[in-house]
């Protein structure tokens, strides 16, 4: 699909000491006085880039700003134990406080999507609404095995982009080219001989996600929650159970689209988020 953007401003990089530890964000600024203001939280192993192309979509009429949350991105890296619920939290309600922001939209996908349903959840007062790409409540991260991935714990060093790019295209069919190239200029960085994820290895390794179920079923913020129809991440059967048991969800499922939902049906993605954005603007 040709991708028909709207003109958007260039955004402009910050770093922010935060916990003591450095983050980077990018902040597109005000497109008029009171636009409301949306966060980005991105997903694991990813960076806030890879939402640039909502981002640009909705810069004309929202203030956009994209964090690279702690080692993701351009952002320093944790220690291996700091990979969890709460310290991911405690980065960003002091990242809010930084900004000055008192009322704000959150968008998180996956990982990103799950600290968007605690912070929703602990910040009524200051959510105004979010949504949350294609993660439950509770996740399983299981027994993975990493070696491969990451040998003696390190990134594996990518000849090529293409080398990078190949695997994924196996794993994300769904995902349009645009989508596998946008990832790759924003996720790796270049290193003698050749290509490497910016992301910490230990914030996969080690991420550990808490089961929000009980804050979630306090939540009373309008919460979009939006699937992927072919997503092994969160299924049809939990997703009805977060429409029955979290008062503020409301939930959309985009069947011809796996987890990254925003690549793979951007333009039906960008439709219904759009609209459910619309109409909480004046909440």
């Amino acid at each position: 699909m040709e991708h028909a953007m709207a003109t958007a401003t260039k955004p402009v990089d910050h770093t922010v000491s935060i916990n003591g530890r450095a983050l980077h964000y990018v902040d597109y600024g005000s497109p008029a006085p009171g636009a409301k203001v949306i966060v980005f939280l991105h997903g694991l192993s990813s960076s806030w880039g890879a939402m640039r192309r909502i981002a640009e979509h909705l810069a004309p009429e929202y203030h956009l700003i994209g964090l690279d949350q702690r080692g993701h991105g351009e952002s320093e890296w944790a220690p291996a134990d700091a990979y969890d619920t709460d310290s991911y939290l405690a980065d960003l309600e002091a990242f809010i406080e930084h900004l000055g922001r008192t009322r704000f939209i959150l968008i998180g996908q996956s990982m990103g999507g799950h600290h968007t349903i605690a912070y929703t959840a602990r910040h009524p007062d200051r959510v105004i609404c979010a949504i949350a790409n294609d993660i439950p409540p509770a996740y399983d991260v299981g027994n993975v095995d990493y070696s491969e991935q990451f040998p003696g714990g390190k990134h594996r060093t990518f000849a090529t982009i293409e080398d990078w790019i190949a695997p994924r295209r196996e794993s994300s069919p769904l995902t349009p080219e645009w989508g596998h190239e946008l990832a790759a200029r924003e996720q790796l960085r270049e290193v003698p001989g050749g290509w490497q994820p910016k992301h910490d290895p230990n914030a996969v390794m080690h991420w550990a996600p808490k089961d929000l179920w009980d804050e979630a079923r306090t939540i009373t913020r309008p919460l979009f929650v939006i699937r992927g129809g072919r997503s092994q991440v969160l299924s049809a059967q939990i997703l009805q159970d977060m429409d029955m048991q979290i008062p503020g969800a409301r939930s959309v499922t985009l069947e011809k689209a796996g987890h990254s939902t925003y690549f793979d049906m951007e333009h039906e993605w960008l439709t219904i988020a759009s609209a459910f954005l619309a109409s909480h603007r004046d909440a």
